[in-house]
């Protein structure tokens, strides 16, 4: 690694492999446009918010140039797509060989969450998080999405219970769901609100204003999870 790489060098290298453009990072950051062409340095907040935005991006390779560009210690999407395919693969029911590790990994990707585990699984654990009364869940992820943001941050974790063996729905409440819209498969995390359009409709909303309420059709929802809990980062670790 080339230590006299400045911090906005690194962020670039960063963006460039994970083909991110500099646009849809400025969109996922929340950073000013411009900020990556400006010859002054990046201040503490722009490192805050680019942690808040890419947890697995190493912040000691980021300031310093030392160690790996991505954290080794923490959920790292590249080193266990397997795991990630099979659980996709099974909440969209298709054969895990259909889906390919670039349809997993691109930021552009449909894919707004990524399974982390399912407690019905064994895994091995880096630690353990305990939330008083919380009534058991299914499984966790990482949200990838911004639909929730200022609630839910890209990078937050949620823990869901699985709701797919009933037609029940808990209104105004956050689900994690697989959906069919227009031919294209999203896994997304929205609210589930009536709709206007009549009972055999459902209204995908967000807590962020920049995404509008959408009718969509209720058996356009192959699977859904409701959220149980969420597990917010608002510091750098």
């Amino acid at each position: 690694m080339d230590k006299k790489l400045t911090q906005k060098d690194r962020i670039l290298e960063f963006l460039e492999s994970l083909a991110i453009s500099k646009n849809k990072f400025y969109t996922q950051t929340g950073i000013a446009n411009g900020t990556l062409d400006k010859k002054s340095g990046i201040t503490g907040d722009t490192i805050v918010k680019i942690h808040n935005a890419y947890p697995d991006l190493s912040l000691e390779w980021l300031i310093t140039g030392e160690g790996e560009m991505l954290k080794s210690s923490s959920f790292n999407i590249y080193s266990d797509l397997g795991s990630i395919r099979d659980q996709y693969a099974a909440v969209a029911n298709v054969d895990p060989a259909t889906i390919n590790d670039d349809r997993l990994i691109r930021m552009e990707s449909p894919l707004e969450f990524i399974p982390i585990f399912t407690y019905k699984e064994l895994h091995h654990c880096e630690g353990y998080l305990s939330i008083p009364k919380l009534n058991t869940c299914d499984g966790s992820g990482y949200v990838k999405t911004d639909s929730m943001y200022p609630l839910i941050k890209p990078g937050d974790i949620v823990c869901y219970k699985t709701a797919n063996n009933t037609k029940h729905i808990h209104w105004g409440e956050m689900y994690i769901l697989y959906v069919i819209i227009d031919g294209e498969e999203y896994l997304t995390i929205k609210n589930l609100e009536r709709s206007q359009l009549g009972d055999d409709y459902v209204c995908l909303t967000g807590q962020n204003p920049k995404y509008h309420p959408k009718d969509i059709p209720a058996a356009n929802i192959q699977w859904k999870a409701l959220i149980k809990a969420h597990v917010s980062y608002n510091s750098i670790m």
